[in-house]
């Protein structure tokens, strides 16, 4: 149940964080909470300290993720990083669900969803790569200095990630041929 309700809960923040790029929340003793969105977070801190030191600079790159287009752009990086992850989760939470049952055929039900989970994992590992590059992509403009602008890509993990998830899909393959064959020679004998 749990696995279900983080994975409702990062779907809808998902589409709340595409909604409106770079939200934030703070809270502080002075002056309470406060919440809104602010593209410039997503930017690395250092490239943000460079902004905020110069109104000018702050001020183009406001007006450039202002942008419909770049908001369209940003919202779609969002989906593409945190999307999988949520449909990763409530896989595995109804893949749970299907195996906690008391039932003969726990695991076969539960296969398929297994194999979504397994199918998110690899987007997800494939996503590592391509949405900080994206994400720069469109940032790029609205700061003038694209080499400050570029996040750093983690290879390994990545790769170990997406080894790690084509096990899992290659185990869920395999488990569905032997129930496969299982059915075929039931119902051969």
């Amino acid at each position: 149940m749990l696995f279900l309700v983080i994975g409702a809960l990062l779907g809808v923040m998902t589409l709340v964080a595409a909604a409106a790029p770079g939200p934030y929340w703070n809270c502080d003793s002075q002056q309470g909470c406060r919440a809104g969105a602010d593209a410039a977070n997503l930017l690395p801190d250092e490239t943000l300290a460079k902004l905020d030191r110069d109104p000018a600079a702050r001020h183009r790159f406001d007006t450039w993720a202002a942008m419909p287009g770049i908001r369209i752009g940003l919202a779609a990086v969002t989906l593409l990083q945190h999307g999988p992850m949520a449909v990763l989760l409530f896989a595995v939470g109804m893949a749970l669900r299907r195996l906690g049952q008391k039932r003969r055929n726990a695991l076969v039900d539960a296969l398929p969803w297994l194999r979504r989970a397994s199918r998110a994992a690899i987007v997800l590992a494939c996503t590592r790569v391509i949405a900080p590059i994206a994400q720069s992509l469109l940032l790029a403009n609205g700061f003038g200095q694209p080499e400050t602008i570029a996040s750093p890509i983690m290879v390994e993990t990545t790769l170990l990630l997406l080894m790690l998830a084509f096990a899992a899909y290659a185990t869920i393959w395999a488990l569905e041929a032997g129930f496969r064959a299982e059915r075929e020679l039931a119902d051969f004998v």
